[in-house]
C-alpha cells in the first residue's frame, strides 16, 4: 500500500468588528499556488489546533488573533498527501496585516468569499454554516 503524508491544518475565519474577514493568497512557490485560502497552517507536535492558528497567523501575517470555535473539519486526499483542515472562527485583535508568508491578503465581506478560487479542502469548509460572525 502506498502511504502518503497526512497533515493536520488549522484554517482561520478571522473576523474584524466591522464584519469583514481576512483571506490570503498562497505563495507562487507553494502547493495550490495563487489560490486564496483561509489563513493558517500545519499543527506542530504538542500544539492544539487553536495554538497553531494563532502562531501561524502571527508568522505569516504579523497580526494578533484570538482563536474561537470550530465551524467545520474536513479531510481531503490530494493524491500525494492528505489534509485534515480544521476551520476555526477567530477574532482579530490587532496589527496591520503584512504579507510575510503569503503572496497577498485582503479584508473582504463574507458575501464575496465564494467569488475567490480556493483549494478543494478550503472550499469544502464552506459546506458548513460559517458565515455568521460569532458573538
Amino acid at each position: 500500500m502506498n502511504e502518503h503524508p497526512h497533515y493536520l491544518v488549522a484554517a482561520g475565519l478571522i473576523w474584524r468588528t466591522d464584519g469583514q474577514v481576512l483571506i490570503s493568497r498562497r505563495l507562487d512557490s507553494s502547493a495550490h499556488a495563487g489560490c486564496w485560502e483561509l489563513p493558517g497552517g500545519k499543527v506542530e507536535e504538542g500544539e492544539t489546533v487553536s495554538q497553531a492558528l494563532v502562531r501561524e497567523i502571527q508568522e505569516e501575517l504579523a497580526v494578533v488573533i484570538e482563536a474561537g470555535t470550530e465551524f467545520n473539519r474536513v479531510t481531503h486526499d490530494y493524491g500525494s498527501y492528505t489534509v485534515t483542515l480544521v476551520g476555526l472562527h477567530a477574532r482579530f485583535i490587532g496589527g496591520e496585516p503584512q504579507a510575510l508568508g503569503v503572496a497577498e491578503w485582503r479584508w473582504i465581506d463574507p458575501a464575496e468569499m465564494l467569488t475567490f478560487t480556493f483549494p478543494p479542502a478550503n472550499t469544502r469548509l464552506f459546506e458548513a454554516k460559517w458565515n455568521e460572525q460569532p458573538q
